[in-house]
C-alpha cells in the first residue's frame, strides 16, 4: 500500500523540527531580555532606587539552540544609602538637619547621629557609633591624653540580589516570564510556519 505525500510530510516534519530548536532559543533569549527589564521595573516599584542600578547588577547569559536555558544572575554588595532617597543630599556648612532615609517607597525614617559628609570624593551618609565600653558623652582619654573621636561608619541599604528575592518581586518575575514565553513561542512558531 502506498500513501501519497507521506514522504513529503516526513521531510517537512524533519525540517520543522530542525527549525524549532533555534526558534525556541530565540524566544528564550527575547523573554530573558524582557524579564531583566521587568525585574528592574518591579524592584523600582518597591524600593527608591534607579532601574539602571538594578539592570547594572543583572547579568543575562543567553541561550544557545542546544542548551535551551537562559540564566539571569545578580550580584553585588550592600548599596550605600545615598543610592536611595535621602534628605539632605549634600553636606552643608550650616548645622545640618536630621537625616531622613527612605529605602522602601513610602517608608521614610529619621536616622539619629547621622550626617552627610564627603568621603573619598563621594557623598555618604555617616553615623557616629559609641566606642565599645564607653557610654554617654564622656569619652575616656587615650594614651596620648586626647579624647578620641567616635568611630564613624557609612550607612548601607540592602544589596540588589536581596531586593530581587522579595516574595512579590519573585512572583511577578515568574508570572511575567511565563506570559512572555507563551506569547513569544507562539510568535516564533507562526513565523516558521509561514
Amino acid at each position: 500500500m502506498k500513501v501519497e505525500g507521506l514522504s513529503d510530510a516526513i521531510k517537512g516534519t524533519k525540517a520543522l523540527k530542525e527549525k524549532m530548536q533555534p526558534a525556541a532559543s530565540l524566544a528564550l533569549n527575547r523573554v530573558g531580555q524582557g524579564v531583566v527589564t521587568e525585574a528592574a521595573r518591579k524592584v523600582k516599584e518597591t524600593y527608591n532606587i534607579k532601574a539602571a542600578d538594578v539592570k547594572g547588577a543583572l547579568r543575562l547569559v543567553l541561550s544557545s539552540p542546544e542548551e535551551g536555558q537562559v540564566h539571569i544572575n545578580s550580584k553585588g554588595r550592600n548599596l550605600p544609602v545615598t543610592q536611595f532617597k535621602v534628605t539632605p543630599k549634600a553636606p552643608t556648612r550650616k548645622r545640618q538637619k536630621m537625616v531622613k532615609v527612605a529605602i522602601k517607597r513610602g517608608e521614610a525614617k529619621k536616622v539619629g547621629n547621622a550626617f552627610v559628609a564627603l568621603r573619598r570624593g563621594a557623598v555618604g551618609i555617616m553615623k557616629r557609633q559609641k566606642p565599645a565600653g564607653q557610654s554617654g558623652r564622656d569619652r575616656v582619654l587615650n594614651a596620648k591624653g586626647y579624647r578620641p573621636e567616635l568611630p564613624i561608619e557609612e550607612l548601607h541599604g540592602p544589596a540588589i540580589p536581596r531586593m530581587l528575592n522579595e516574595p512579590q518581586v519573585v512572583e511577578h518575575i515568574q508570572e511575567e516570564a511565563r506570559d512572555r514565553m507563551d506569547k513569544r513561542l507562539d510568535h516564533e512558531i507562526k513565523r516558521i510556519l509561514k
